[in-house]
């Protein structure tokens, strides 16, 4: 609940409005948008009309973090992670690439853990950004990003989060961006 007030206020800020002037409204590839969807892309409609705002909001161990623009044509797409979640057996092998397992292996034992978290999170994003989600298979996905998407890795210490999290944002150049 705490996650959704936050990204009203931001996208009231965003959008020089009362909060109690939005309406959200969300969309799912599968499901389709409206009132009757609680899930998917995060939207808002103002006096009846969409506000052309693109959010993406991510919730991890208490935290949240929002990423939004009102630039057309472009799309974002943020990831809040906490490291120790990505801790089990079998996360390698279902989420990263073989290049990105390489690499986490060459690691010292020490940072892998945030190495995979930060995959993840870059992965997250991305599929956000996409608009996509989880039905794109992460282990096929670089989280180094790919060609018209920018993936950037977040400085958890400056987001003011404690200890122990990953965040990433992506942003999409999709058509009419003019990038």
């Amino acid at each position: 609940m705490a996650g959704r007030i936050a990204q009203r206020l931001f996208a009231a800020e965003l959008l020089g409005v009362d909060p109690a002037q939005l309406r959200a409204v969300y969309g799912c590839p599968d499901c389709g948008g409206g009132d009757s969807v609680d899930h998917g892309r995060p939207g808002y409609w103002h006096r009846g009309a969409p506000t052309g705002l693109r959010l993406s909001l991510s919730r991890s161990g208490g935290w949240a973090l929002l990423g939004g623009t009102l630039e057309r044509g472009v799309e974002v797409g943020v990831d809040l992670q906490k490291v120790a979640a990505v801790g089990f057996d079998g996360f390698d092998d279902v989420a990263l690439t073989p290049g990105e397992r390489a690499a986490v292996l060459r690691l010292p034992a020490a940072e892998r853990p945030l190495a995979r978290a930060t995959a993840w999170a870059a992965k997250e994003a991305m599929a956000k950004a996409l608009g996509r989600g989880l039905r794109l298979d992460p282990a096929s996905m670089d989280a180094a990003g790919m060609p018209g998407l920018q993936v950037q890795v977040l400085d958890t210490v400056a987001l003011g989060l404690p200890a122990g999290f990953a965040a990433a944002s992506a942003v999409w150049m999709g058509e009419g961006s003019g990038s």
